[in-house]
């Protein structure tokens, strides 16, 4: 196997320059990884504080997804063909979409019956401003500074960072988006509600890529409130948070919602998203004549969709958003008992597995993320001016190779004070 730093420059070559953080000092190629443990090119262990961005709700090849694929590797006794790998899914369903499309909503409020299914996060926020147009027959959205719903170019006008959308300005219709304030005051939001032209609120019940910033309960019920008075469509983004992250399945459990966005932990690493709403809104929907107005070659894809099944299973019955939230508030309460006398630390905060550090310093989020690196712990920095460190391990991760990268991480702080 080649070294780290000869395979980034291959990739150097052949891959468009915007793709992939060219890590260096030391460079890093994942290559092997198990539970909450990655190796690199190299054969260098690190422990993973990231876990794909959050996708990684059991972590690296977990036992349930290797038996789901074993499973498809040949036919069962009896049986003439192994499990279809891919399907027609807007033409001739699969088994295995049914069953995770049953399954689903046994993990949601009753409210939340009737989903469609996508590949990303970004997709599904699509399906879900595409629902709120057909329901309302409204077509301008609510969203909140620092808010992320992702990338693709139908979506860019709701992902608030201005530096996303810069470049393709010429091409989005920004002038359907209001951005209010997160955490906005409700005067605020009934004003910018006023005109009747709004089809939905996207919010992010706690901002990711911002630095992990809550909107709070209460908030939350003030946007169902005014909502409910304008008759406009309440949607959550949840790619992120949802299904464990934060210690909770959704939070539609505490203020509904009438749409909910699934991705990342969704699929367990594997490429697979979801949109869940009301039957009533759901049900704008036109019934499939034999081509849908809104699909895709991979969407219900039946191996990402048995992989689905298997990781909401495992959630459910091993208890691990329970323990998500126990093992969440023991880490936050180490960081915050351990670093209370650091000056580089503006704030520890966090909710579930999802933890932020934020720092005084702009960048210094991604400075501590290559210290990080070296020492064998895999961060991400976080943040508008990457100075926040965020960690969003595995649900499953061991306790105890946690606390050690939580050690790893109150020595490295040490390092940033050269730089």
């Amino acid at each position: 196997m080649m070294r780290n730093e000869e395979l980034l420059e291959q990739l150097k070559v052949v891959e468009c320059p915007d793709a992939t953080y060219p890590a260096r000092n030391p460079s890093l190629v994942m290559h092997r990884a198990s539970g909450s443990l990655v190796y690199d090119a190299e054969g260098r262990e690190y422990v993973d504080l990231c876990a794909g961005f959050g996708a990684l709700a059991l972590g690296h090849n977990p036992e349930v997804h290797r038996t789901v694929l074993a499973e498809r590797l040949q036919p069962a006794a009896g049986t003439k063909a192994p499990l279809i790998t891919h399907g027609m899914g807007d033409v001739y369903s699969s088994v295995a979409k049914v069953e995770l499309l049953k399954f689903l909503p046994m993990l949601m409020p009753p409210a939340l019956k009737v989903a469609a299914l996508a590949l990303t996060g970004s997709q599904a926020v699509e399906l879900a401003v595409k629902s709120a147009m057909l329901a309302t027959a409204r077509s301008r959205f609510i969203v909140f500074d620092g808010s992320y719903h992702g990338l693709d170019i139908g979506i860019l006008p709701l992902t608030e960072r201005a530096d996303f959308r810069a470049p393709f300005r010429g091409f989005l219709r920004e002038d359907r988006v209001v951005s209010l304030p997160f955490r906005c005051s409700e005067l605020e939001l009934e004003q910018a509600l006023s005109s009747g032209e709004i089809a939905a609120v996207l919010v992010e019940p706690v901002q990711g890529r911002t630095g992990c910033r809550e909107a709070g309960v209460d908030w939350l019920r003030m946007l169902r409130r005014q909502c409910d008075k304008s008759r406009t469509l309440l949607v959550y983004d949840e790619v992120f948070t949802g299904l464990g992250r934060t210690g909770q399945y959704t939070f539609a459990e505490y203020v509904p919602c009438d749409l909910l966005c699934l991705g990342k932990a969704f699929g367990g690493g594997f490429p697979i998203s979801a949109c869940i709403g009301s039957e009533s809104v759901m049900g704008a929907w036109p019934s499939s004549t034999g081509e849908a107005i809104h699909t895709g070659t991979f969407f219900g894809h039946p191996l990402s969709c048995d992989i689905a099944l298997a990781t909401l299973r495992e959630l459910h019955e091993g208890k691990w958003v329970t323990r998500a939230s126990e093992l969440g508030q023991e880490a936050l309460s180490w960081l915050r008992a351990e670093l209370r006398d650091e000056p580089m630390v503006r704030e520890i905060r966090g909710i579930g597995l999802m933890l932020v550090i934020e720092l005084t310093q702009p960048g210094y989020g991604a400075k501590l993320m290559d210290i990080l690196r070296a020492k064998g712990v895999i961060a991400l920095a976080s943040g508008p001016r990457g100075e926040s460190l965020s960690i969003t391990p595995s649900l499953n991760i061991p306790r105890v190779l946690l606390m050690q990268a939580l050690v790893t991480i109150k020595v490295a702080m040490q390092g940033l004070k050269g730089t």
